[in-house]
């Protein structure tokens, strides 16, 4: 895991790319879980 201020870091960033107002919640999900198969994490 992270250390603090690491953690605190990236938690920010993800939430500010989770809870946009640009892209529906549903297409937000769906891009996230696209990028993180294309870097090899699968659920």
């Amino acid at each position: 895991m992270l250390p603090g201020r690491q953690a605190k870091a990236f938690s920010d960033f993800y939430k500010s790319t989770r809870n946009n107002e640009i892209l529906e919640p549903k297409t937000t999900l769906l891009v996230s879980m696209a990028a993180s198969m294309a870097i090899g994490c699968y659920p």
